[in-house]
């Protein structure tokens, strides 16, 4: 088989995916919510109508957890 042959072979492939694949969801308006959570079931992002907040100075014993939280978040 021949370079040409493999690169139609995989072209051909390539287009079988490509029509089995899903369409890709519309992106997700963020400034329509404060928070959103991932579905994987749907494959998307869907907004979180009321988000619970409880202020972190009421949390005891939770700084390590809470300062690798802030960490990790900042790194995005």
């Amino acid at each position: 088989m021949s370079q040409e042959d493999v690169a139609q072979l995989l072209a051909r492939i390539a287009g079988a995916l490509e029509r089995l694949a899903p369409p890709k969801p519309d992106a997700p308006d963020f400034s329509g919510a404060e928070a959103f959570v991932w579905r994987a079931s749907g494959g998307a992002f869907h907004p979180v109508r009321r988000v619970n907040r409880v202020d972190l100075a009421l949390l005891k014993g939770v700084d390590r957890q809470r300062d690798m939280l802030f960490a990790n978040t900042s790194r995005f």
